[in-house]
């Protein structure tokens, strides 16, 4: 018997992930939100719930998928995949069917590589991960978990991204630099040095910040 998959959060990360699984042809059993009313639906998809909806669920007989957005300043979207992944849910990788993905590349559970994405080979994404929209990440990449990469991020070849790492939207990472966990890449920026866990850093060349 097939597991209901249910989406936590309808906000507009998870708008994209229920797009993104829609178009895969994913049924999904629905969305769980607070801030959505019971009975409300997104793209079809109805709202069955807000966070205590799961207590009632045995976590062998559901699938998730975290629809929660990655924000610098706000973990939530880690804490919630920890606290599931710890009452025993399973939860779902996410591929949108156009993205690039090549040889040897390894999506651990709950990654998310959305529209337009490129992975070449032997990339890794690590749990909870998302490549988010055009992303380019290119051969031999190793993305920790709990990493967000927003739209348009460019990686180049070989680049090592610790666990919970942030980067923004358009920034480009040169190759075989070491981003530390924890740090965050300001949007549009360039680095081309490795970037030691916490840091936050902005700019062309990308230099500390705060």
């Amino acid at each position: 018997m097939t597991k209901p998959i249910y989406v936590v959060g309808g906000g507009r990360h998870g708008k994209v992930v229920i797009d993104t699984l829609l178009t895969a042809g994913v049924s999904l059993a629905g969305v769980l939100d607070p801030a959505l009313s019971v009975g409300a639906t997104v793209f079809g998809v109805p709202v069955v719930g807000g966070d205590h909806f799961l207590d009632d669920v045995s976590a062998d007989a559901a699938i998730i998928v975290n629809g929660i957005g990655g924000n610098p300043a706000n973990d939530l979207r880690k804490r919630v995949s920890l606290n599931l992944k710890a009452r025993g849910f399973q939860f779902q990788s996410t591929i949108h069917p156009a993205a690039s993905v090549g040889r040897d590349c390894t999506l651990v559970d709950g990654s998310q590589v959305m529209a337009g994405v490129v992975l070449q080979n032997g990339v890794t994404l690590g749990e909870n991960a998302v490549a988010n929209t055009r992303a380019s990440i290119d051969h031999g990449c190793k993305i920790g978990a709990h990493t967000f990469i927003a739209p348009g991020a460019v990686l180049c070849g070989d680049v090592i991204v610790g666990e919970g790492v942030f980067i923004g939207a358009g920034a480009v990472i040169m190759p075989e630099v070491k981003i530390g966990a924890g740090a965050v890449i300001g949007g549009g920026a360039v680095v081309i040095k490795n970037v030691p866990a916490g840091w936050k850093v902005a700019g062309n060349p990308a230099d500390k910040i705060g």
